[in-house]
Order: structure tokens, then sequence, then C-alpha cells
């Protein structure tokens, strides 16, 4: 991501760790919902693997030695022959200690394991050897905060092209999440789903540490709740049985650091989906389609309020169509 230092407006409201209702009976738990945008960076060990790209060789052919291998985004690359890597200018340097034609073995990991991996890196035009792969030294993305717990300290955050590329069920520090602010918006289109683009705020406000990266998101502890905002006070968190067919809300930052409600109509529900698909819903706020075309990478997380209740939190869009999205139920996200 692009640094780019702005001043945050307090318009949003600051996050305080007074808001639990005074009322609240003690079997039901309360949270703060988010929809704040956060930039996500994951602590890796490696060459993490972005997406697999071409190489334009010194005859003019275009090959992909890594794609033809099997190698995918959310991969990171943690040895070469044995020898491990930690950057991507080291797996860089030990690729090009190579000779033309030979086959490098490479450690591949990723959430479902370890594997080992040939590939045959070609020479490429510019003199240098080449397997085809964008390769960055850590995971790091645009996501959105679905809730806080201010008696607990703890929130859960969701960005699904982040957190599949290295899931950490076993907690400890494995990442950061800082405050950030929305620059821009490629709009969703029918086949081609649109974007966030994010920028980390003014001097890199840190908002707290990741403890466990999942197939549903980031979970973690806020260290410095000034940084973290919300439009809302808290409200109940309700059980799956709760949620039904019609309208509700979801709450989300597109523009700048101000976070807005949009409305919605869930037309679906799963109750034994087994996936992150346990909601489905049409977008039905003319503005977000205006401003959007519907639900863009980097919505994951935005908070799904139903009843005054958090019910789920957004997780997919249908590519076909960005106006379809699905969510996950907020009681299956760990705590």
């Amino acid at each position: 991501m692009k640094l780019i230092s702005k001043r945050i407006a307090a318009a949003t409201g600051i996050l305080t760790l007074l808001l639990t209702p005074a009322a609240a009976e003690e079997s039901e738990r309360y949270v703060v919902p988010g929809g704040q945008s956060v930039g996500v960076s994951l602590n890796m060990g490696g060459a993490y693997v972005d997406k697999p790209g071409d190489v334009e060789t010194a005859d003019g052919n275009t090959v992909s030695p890594a794609r033809d291998a099997g190698i995918e985004p959310g991969d990171t690359i943690t040895a070469v022959n044995g020898a491990a890597v930690g950057t991507v200018d080291e797996f860089t340097k030990k690729l090009n200690r190579l000779s033309d034609g030979e086959e490098a073995r490479l450690t591949v990991e990723n959430g479902k394991g370890s594997r080992e991996v040939g590939v045959v890196p070609v020479r490429a035009a510019d003199g240098r050897l080449k397997i085809g792969v964008w390769i960055i030294d850590a995971a790091s993305g645009v996501g959105t905060v679905t809730y806080y717990d201010p008696k607990t300290k703890k929130f859960a955050a969701v960005g699904h092209s982040i957190s599949e590329s290295s899931e950490n069920e076993d907690g400890g520090h494995v990442g950061d999440v800082y405050k950030a602010d929305i620059a821009g918006v490629r709009r969703g289109e029918n086949g081609a789903p649109g974007e966030l683009i994010g920028v980390y705020s003014e001097n890199r406000r840190k908002i707290g540490e990741i403890e466990r990266s999942s197939r549903y998101g980031i979970t973690g502890t806020v260290t410095d709740p000034e940084n973290l905002v919300s439009v809302s006070e808290a409200v109940p968190v309700g059980s799956r049985e709760e949620i039904h067919k019609g309208e509700a809300r979801i709450y989300s930052n597109i523009e700048g650091s101000r976070i807005d409600g949009f409305s919605i109509e869930i037309t679906e529900i799963n109750y034994d989906s087994g996936e992150d698909k346990d909601i489905i819903f049409k977008v039905t706020d003319d503005e977000l389609i205006k401003k959007t075309g519907g639900i863009v990478r980097g919505m994951s997380g935005s908070p799904i309020i139903q009843d005054g209740k958090l019910i789920g939190s957004v997780t997919h869009v249908l590519v076909k169509e960005p106006e379809v999205g699905y969510g996950i139920f907020i009681e299956s996200i760990p705590e």
C-alpha cells in the first residue's frame, strides 16, 4: 500500500472503553459494531505469492513456470533447495545462483500445510532468472473491523485476501492492524469485482495486534483504542435463530475515514452452509450502488445489523452480480 499522510476528521467519533450498556443482561453479549477500514499486515517469513505472472523471455516467448507448477496466490515460499528464505530479496538471490535449466526445489507453505514444488526458472528478457510470480515480504491489504468488545478489548475483522494467506489458529502476535483511509474505489461490474483503495493514515497509527488469522478473518486485541472509530454504541449480538429474511443494514467505510450505513435485503439464510456464505443478501441502497456498484473487495468484515442486533459480517461478493453479497453468522467468528 502507498503510505499517505492525512488528518482524519473527528466526525466519526472516537471509540472509548465506556460503551457497555448498564442495563445489559449478564447472559447477553454486547459489542460495538465496526465498519472502519484498516490496513492489515501479517508477519510472515518467506516470499508471499500475491499472484502468478508471466515471464517474457529473451526470445520473445511468454511463459509462467510457477503457474505450471501449481503455485497459487496465498502460497509462501520459505526455502529454495533446502536453504531458508526470509524475504523476497533472499529468494531472488538464491534463484539467480542457479544455472540455466537447473530445477529449483521450492518449499511452499499455506494454510493447508507445507509442500515441495519443482520449478525450472527461465532467463527473462532483463537477464535474470524468474519463475513468474508477483511476490511481497508480507501479506498486507485492506480489511474492515466487524466489532470491538469493550469488556475484553478484543476485535474481529475480515479481509479474505489477507487472512486466507496465512492461517494461524494458535494465537500469539502474528501481525498488526492500522488506521486507514479510503482514497478511492474501483466500481464492481458484472464479472469484475471492484475494490476499495486504502492507504495508511497519518504516521501509520496502530489500532491493535492480530492474534489469530483463519478462514473467518482476523481477531486480536485493541492496543490503541483512540485510533478506532464507530458510529454506534454497543449492541446485542444476535444468534442465527434470530436472523430472518428482509431488511437489514451494513456499515462500511467507502470514502475517507467516514463510516456510513447502507440498506440491504437478506434473501436467503443457510443454517448449515459449512462455509462463510451463511447469509445471502442484495444491496438495495442506491447511494452504495452508485458509488461502488455493490459489494467490493475491502468491504469484507462490514457488520450486518438487523433489528438492532449484530448478526453477521460481509464476506464475499457474487462476481457476476456485484449487488449480491454473502455474509457469515457473527457467532461463527471465533472470539
